[in-house]
């Protein structure tokens, strides 16, 4: 036997290496500092320090105290003039961002012009940089040269550095290179090139772009007089240079000396001095703009040239608190704005004082502020003081007459952005219908605000739609434009209310002329200085011919002048007030004379636009107007009352008053048919009964004392609930033969309401056929029956009857089929009756006798 032994060992093949990555050997860290330059000083500053600093949108800081960003450092300077630098800016610098790919073939160039520039840095980057061996799988890192040429005054490139990105790194990376500047005369040009050609293999990752220019001038600056805001943050924590925003307290201007800018009050009388404070009251920012040295026109005008005097009142209106519509107060007008373009000055006070809805012009040396608010006429003007003792007016175009107001406002809680509110006039859709406008709240940033502006445009297109013009001597250069003036005009008013004086003592007025005034009447007077006085009278009397005496309640304080202006106003004809917008000279034909325009003032509107109170208008004139204002509100309803033991169904009609109507003229209709009257009245309702179920429209048109009627009003269409049978057919129709007559009787059903019948339709024709019948009349109940006189002996006709009621409604007719035959008598008896009656007992019977026997031969025949 042979052993045999056996012997072995693990075989197969040898297993792969793994492949290696190397690790990122390329590394950056970049820290983006930034010097926002955000007003001219002095300011206060941030309005509630790192809370009032957003970085995208984002606040540094929370209430709280908690920090939204790590690493961020804050500087602030407030723009005065000895304020130090801020650490860590040793030079001034603006960043301009680029993001573009460099390529081997495609240099990036780029030019700079400001010759105060020291140097120039560029950041490059790289946003991945590896290469992966595609044998074994080992990934690791590249380079990439590239270089940075220079050119002079558009000289030739001369290299100033040559560097590359060499190592490996997965994610962006960043450097910076600064290129200091030669002299120039002109301009430099910088090129990048890149030197390592772009790689078209997928094995290697090594895009490189320039991500921006920065322009550097090397200075330590601390920028006196603009206040700046430093920030220095860690890149990483932002995709790109991120939006800063700021909520500030703005400039430190001049402020009244007696005015608490905080709490918005004033204390004492106001000296004309100023102090320093900030403010958002719009008049004093409109101030500091007209004198500021720097970005006002303080080079061009003194303070002597405004009238601080007018400003010092506009702005202790513009402090009044007003609702805010959300259960609180707040100032009326406030202005928050950035003023960073250079305009048109004029341009810039017009839209600044419409923050307080006032104008800026020039005038008498100075530059003159007015806003619309609430204040009392300086003037009067009278049919005695104007030339020709003519006042000419106007009115404003419809289409002028907006209903609908968008003004555009800045919403702080979303970061200042543009906001519209939506503000309508309700009373003016009713008039006008929808007209839009469109209005740019100018530095404002409160809802309520805009809505007050709003509706202050609304109501003043609307009410204030009439302008008046006319001529004056001297007395023109006694209102300027922008004050209120009172118009006392005879021919509009239609009697006398405005005149000179005769004669005046303290206490007592003689005027030149009758005048129909009453005590607790204001009768106001021009003074020696130009000023109106006003007395409430006491007493009136006649005092000679064309003159009457007025006794004052008050005394007053001085004479006035001789042939002084006078004019009376009273609760049943007042004056007309009109605020001055323009007066111009005209010096020709050797007259001193002005023309004054004026727009008519509506003082109520200022409580309707902030607490929404009523606005009462006054009677100008007691002359009916030559067009007549329509009704309003007209309604259709129901009700119904018992009348004989039946229920009568009445419509009545309502609406309300238009102003200068004494009567109105209503009519209806049913059912899409005919418009039925339904009478005239000096009330604001009328009924309509024995009305029928169906869908009911009303209109009404009011007239005036002139019998000038207006357009009709009518009724939305209204469903009510009346009677819904028609009126009921005639019992019975009868007829009576007569000499030459005919007498028809009917009847009316027995236990039928008759509270509702108006009438009985009575038809006849000379056949059967009611085709062919002809009414007879309309006879009113409860008249039943007629006499048809005048018919020839034996005159056959037919007959038919039927019944009306108070609304129109017809009823059927009697009888149904057929007719009811009547016949004039034919009986000869009856007819001998008739003329022995209407013949043979009266006077003319015995003269006709006579003559008759006087004719011959009749004897002998009779």
């Amino acid at each position: 036997m042979t052993d045999l032994t056996l012997a072995g060992s693990k075989g197969g093949a040898s297993k792969p290496r793994p492949s290696v990555e190397a690790p990122d050997s390329l590394q950056s860290t970049a820290y983006a500092r930034i010097l926002d330059l955000v007003s001219e000083g002095e300011i206060v500053g941030l309005k509630n320090d790192k809370r009032s600093v957003f970085l995208d949108e984002t606040p540094l800081a929370n209430a709280d105290g908690s920090l939204n960003f790590s690493g961020v450092t804050l500087d602030t300077r407030n723009g005065s003039q000895d304020q130090t630098h801020i650490p860590g800016f040793p030079a001034v610098e603006n960043e301009s961002p680029v993001s573009v790919e460099l390529r081997s073939d495609q240099p990036w160039t780029k030019s700079y012009s400001n010759l105060q520039l020291s140097a120039v840095r560029v950041r490059l980057a790289v946003t991945r940089l590896s290469q992966t061996n595609t044998s074994n799988g080992d990934t690791n890192g590249y380079t990439v040269q590239y270089a940075i040429d220079l050119a002079t005054d558009g000289g030739a490139f001369v290299q100033v550095l040559a560097a590359a990105f060499s190592g490996k790194t997965t994610t962006k990376y960043e450097r910076s290179h600064r290129v200091d500047l030669p002299p120039a005369k002109n301009s430099w040009t910088l090129r990048v090139r890149r030197i390592t050609p772009n790689s078209t293999s997928g094995a290697i990752a090594d895009t490189t772009t320039v991500e921006s220019s920065t322009e550097v001038i090397d200075a330590k600056l601390r920028y006196p007089g603009s206040a700046l805001i430093g920030l220095q943050f860690d890149a990483a924590q932002f995709q790109s240079i991120p939006s800063r925003s700021f909520e500030l307290r703005g400039r430190i201007i001049k402020v009244p000396s007696n005015y608490d800018a905080q709490t918005r009050t004033y204390s004492g009388v106001w000296d004309g001095t100023f102090k320093s404070a900030w403010t958002d009251n719009p008049a004093w920012i409109y101030y500091d703009l007209l004198l500021h040295q720097r970005y006002g026109l303080g080079h061009l005008l003194n303070a002597g040239q405004v009238d601080k005097w007018e400003l010092y009142r506009i702005g202790q209106y513009c402090d009044q608190p007003v609702s805010d519509g959300k259960g609180g107060t707040e100032p009326r007008f406030t202005c928050n704005l950035y003023l960073s373009v250079r305009a048109d000055a004029l341009k810039v006070l017009q839209d600044l004082a419409t923050t307080f809805r006032g104008m800026a012009y020039w005038g008498a040396g100075s530059v003159m502020a007015v806003a619309d608010m609430p204040e009392d006429p300086v003037y009067t003007y009278s049919n005695a003081n104007v030339i020709g003792g003519q006042f000419i007016y106007g009115g404003s175009a419809k289409k002028t007459r907006y209903t609908v107001a968008l003004v555009s406002w800045n919403d702080p809680t979303d970061f200042y952005r543009q906001k519209v509110q939506y503000v309508d006039d309700a009373e003016g859709i009713a008039r006008y219908g929808i007209q839009q406008t469109e209005i740019s709240a100018t530095g404002c940033t409160s809802q309520a605000q805009a809505q007050r502006i709003g509706k202050w445009a609304l109501l003043t297109n609307r009410l204030e739609t009439e302008s008046v013009t006319f001529a004056v001597g001297l007395d023109g250069t006694l209102a300027r434009p922008g004050q209120i003036i009172r118009v006392a005009d005879n021919d509009r008013a239609g009697r006398r209310i405005g005149g000179r004086l005769r004669d005046a003592t303290l206490d007592s007025l003689t005027l030149d002329a009758e005048v129909s005034a009453t005590a607790g009447d204001t009768i106001t007077l021009v003074m020696p200085n130009g000023k109106a006085v006003s007395r409430e009278v006491k007493s009136v009397s006649a005092a000679g011919a064309d003159e009457q005496l007025v006794v004052l309640q008050t005394k007053l304080d001085e004479l006035p002048p001789a042939q002084s202006i006078w004019a009376i106003d009273s609760a049943t004809l007042a004056l007309q007030q009109f605020r001055v917008l323009s007066i111009s000279e005209d010096f020709s034909n050797d007259e001193i004379k002005y023309s004054l325009s004026a727009v008519k003032h509506v003082p109520s509107k200022f409580a309707a636009i902030d607490n929404g109170a009523k606005i009462d208008s006054p009677p100008i004139t007691v002359i009916p107007p030559s067009v007549q204002a329509g009704p309003t509100g007209v309604t259709v309803s129901n009700d119904h009352f018992v009348e004989q033991g039946s229920a009568v169904n009445v419509m009545t009609i309502e609406w309300q008053r238009a102003a200068n109507a004494i009567a109105y003229e209503a009519y209806w209709r049913k059912n899409d048919g005919e418009w039925v009257y339904a009478g005239r009245t000096g009330g604001s309702s009328i009924e309509v009964s024995g009305i029928y179920a169906g869908r009911y429209v009303a209109k009404v048109r009011a007239i005036n004392a002139l019998d000038i009627g207006s357009l009709y009003s009518e009724s939305v269409e209204t469903v009510l609930n009346g009677k819904t049978t028609l009126p009921p057919i005639v019992a019975a129709l009868t007829t009576e033969s007569l000499v030459f007559a005919i007498k028809v009787k009917w009847q009316i059903p027995q236990g039928v309401s008759t509270a509702d019948l108006q009438r009985t339709e009575v038809w006849y024709g000379k056949t059967a056929d009611l085709a062919m019948a002809t009414k007879l009349g309309d006879y009113a109940y409860p008249q039943s029956e007629l006499t048809l006189m005048g018919l020839g002996a034996g005159t056959s006709l037919f007959f038919w009857a039927r019944l009306v009621d108070r609304t129109g409604n017809i009823g059927a007719f009697y009888p149904v089929n057929g007719a009811v035959n009547g016949r004039a008598s034919s009986d000869q008896t009856e007819y001998d009756e008739y003329f022995a009656n209407t013949i043979g007992k009266g006077a003319l019977y015995e003269s006709l006798r006579q003559e008759i026997d006087l004719i011959g031969g009749l004897g002998q025949d009779r």
